[in-house]
């Protein structure tokens, strides 16, 4: 059985498996591989708003992001943020994008405390918790993002649990069940995913201490909308490819983004 042992702290962005660095950074996707529905969930936040994007990756979600709202917040490990790499269409790191294209993004790296320090009315994660091979730590990451959230903004969490890589990775002899994903060693180093379903995405946010607004798939993500607070006896129930969350006591008229006028619309 693969073991591992902790990089950095806190929170943890790189990994070993008997000797082999998980490098997360492999998993960002390129600016043109943007998911159509949640470039539409970012067109209807605030335009006053401000905004965490956690993980933010090749920017593929932060340049929607900062033409869409006021300030945003990219954060992503050192290695992610000082390498030079193709970030729409051009090759360059992070911060050179930023400070050329972005005026109104600041990039962070996830060990420091500038961003933890801001409140913040939205937050996005997409596609990171999948890298993180513990789930303790995935469960202090959301903490962490409730901590950070305003009493009435929102965390809009994604991850992707249906692929064909998957697939041929179960007949891949350099791919590894371990845990809840998939340990794989490939060209560019060694990574993880795990398979993180909606249910057990939900199962994530409340350990954290979230309440559950929304939890549903689309195609092959599982998406959940949480805000800071549990509510009293949620569950989770299943219809076909969806997942509605019910509660007790339920308010008559359930809002989102519930304190603004141009609310997010789900």
């Amino acid at each position: 059985m693969l073991k591992d042992t902790r990089i950095s702290r806190p929170p943890c962005v790189r990994y070993k498996f008997k000797g082999f660095e998980l490098r997360t950074e492999n998993a960002a996707k390129p600016y043109r591989q943007a998911s159509k529905w949640l470039i539409d969930q970012i067109s209807q936040i605030p335009p006053n708003a401000v905004v965490l994007d956690y993980g933010c990756g090749k920017f593929r979600y932060t340049i929607p992001l900062s033409r869409r709202t006021k300030h945003v917040c990219a954060v992503d490990s050192s290695f992610q943020i000082d390498r030079e790499q193709q970030i729409a269409h051009n090759r360059t790191t992070l911060r050179n994008y930023a400070r050329k294209y972005l005026k109104n993004v600041a990039v962070y790296e996830i060990c420091s405390g500038a961003w933890r320090r801001r409140k913040y009315d939205f937050i996005l994660c997409a596609n990171v918790l999948s890298v993180i091979p513990h789930r303790s730590e995935r469960i202090k990451v959301l903490r962490e993002l409730g901590r950070v959230l305003k009493p009435d903004g929102q965390i809009l969490a994604s991850t992707q649990f249906r692929n064909t890589h998957f697939k041929h990775w179960q007949n891949n002899p350099n791919a590894t069940w371990v845990r809840d994903g998939w340990f794989v060693q490939g060209l560019r180093g060694a990574s993880f995913y795990a398979i993180i379903s909606p249910k057990k995405l939900g199962q994530l946010c409340r350990s954290a201490g979230l309440s559950l607004v929304r939890l549903e798939s689309r195609g092959e993500a599982a998406v959940a909308f949480a805000m800071r607070g549990v509510r009293p006896l949620a569950v989770v129930r299943p219809r076909a490819s969806e997942y509605e969350v019910a509660s007790r006591p339920r308010p008559s008229r359930p809002v989102p983004y519930r304190t603004r006028a141009d609310s997010l619309s789900l």
